[in-house]
């Protein structure tokens, strides 16, 4: 399956992990780590406690930059982050 492929059924599955109100712990780090080792590129919701407008962004960066990812997409309260870099001519 291609990359955009995997990318296309990421975004219309559930999230496989939800930041809540303790924010980005170091188990929730290892949890993502682990969450793309298994399956690549996966999808992240988070709770509307941590998130608001003017910090999405910046949670979506840490959390890249925590667990070595790459960010894909930024929708919402959702993000999604890959383990190899994507490229869109893929």
């Amino acid at each position: 399956m291609s990359h955009q492929n995997e990318f296309k059924k990421v975004l219309l599955s559930s999230p496989h992990a939800t930041l809540g109100k303790k924010g980005i712990t170091e188990e929730f780090i290892l949890h993502v780590q682990h969450l793309l080792k298994k399956y690549k590129i996966i999808k992240i919701k988070m709770l509307k406690s941590i998130a608001t407008k003017t910090n999405i962004q910046s949670i979506a960066e840490q959390i890249s930059n925590s667990t070595n990812s790459n960010l894909l997409d930024v929708r919402g309260k959702t993000i999604i982050i890959s383990k190899k870099k994507f490229n869109k001519g893929n």
